[in-house]
């Protein structure tokens, strides 16, 4: 994807070994909205043969959902991460909002994705540690500060501290919110670790990696749909 071919050429060129998990769903979209990038991006098979012809350094690549299991277990088995960033999620929030098909299919894949990354960080990498895209539209648009995830509430004469409330506007940043809520929820549980990010939009067409090389370039999406 955007972000993660991106990420994966930086840490690959930093020195770290790299897998890329990806089920190839985001050019199903083009197809599917009559959409394409504005630059033209090669094919993942092309992209990694180009990467390993100008830097040397290969990339592992497992190509599959990740919402099934056996097929994440699999891929975890095989490559044994110390540390996993996820981006594997359906990132448009106006593709949620188009239809119930695709509603449906956000929460699924985003929410179900991601509690089958926890599940196998427990499983066959404990020690691993996951690094997740959220987005700062969890939070909606308060009329107070968003505070660094949690809050200091005092209600009635008692005081807690409590994750910060999320008003989510879509059902793609819904997603998100229940990814908070089920990565919060499996590091107390199962004393993982993770980073929970919730960021602004990213945007950009080009890093130190892409613009290597044509066939290393990254996606610029314009659409209303995908588009920044």
């Amino acid at each position: 994807g955007y972000c993660g071919w991106a990420t994966a050429l930086h840490l690959s060129n930093l020195g770290y070994e790299v897998a890329i998990v990806d089920s190839l769903v985001r050019r199903l979209f083009d197809e599917q909205l009559g959409t394409q990038t504005l630059t033209p991006i090669a094919s993942l098979k092309n992209r990694v043969k180009k990467w390993k012809h100008i830097s040397g350094k290969q990339l592992s690549v497992y190509v599959g959902d990740i919402c099934d299991f056996e097929f994440l277990e699999d891929a975890f088995k095989s490559f044994e991460p110390h540390h996993v960033v996820h981006y594997g999620e359906q990132r448009s929030a106006p593709y949620s909002m188009m239809d119930r098909s695709r509603a449906v299919f956000t929460q699924h894949n985003n929410v179900i994705g991601t509690i089958n990354v926890l599940f196998a960080i427990k499983e066959f990498s404990p020690e691993c540690h996951l690094v997740k895209l959220g987005t700062m539209g969890e939070y909606g648009t308060p009329n107070i500060d968003i505070e660094e995830g949690f809050i200091t509430i005092t209600h009635n004469g008692r005081t807690d501290t409590m994750p910060y409330p999320k008003q989510a506007s879509s059902f793609y940043h819904l997603s998100k919110v229940h990814d908070s809520h089920n990565i919060a929820f499996a590091c107390k549980a199962w004393k993982i670790r993770a980073t929970d990010l919730n960021q602004g939009v990213v945007y950009g067409v080009s890093t130190p990696e892409t613009s290597l090389d044509v066939e290393l370039i990254n996606r610029l999406d314009y659409d209303g749909v995908f588009g920044t």
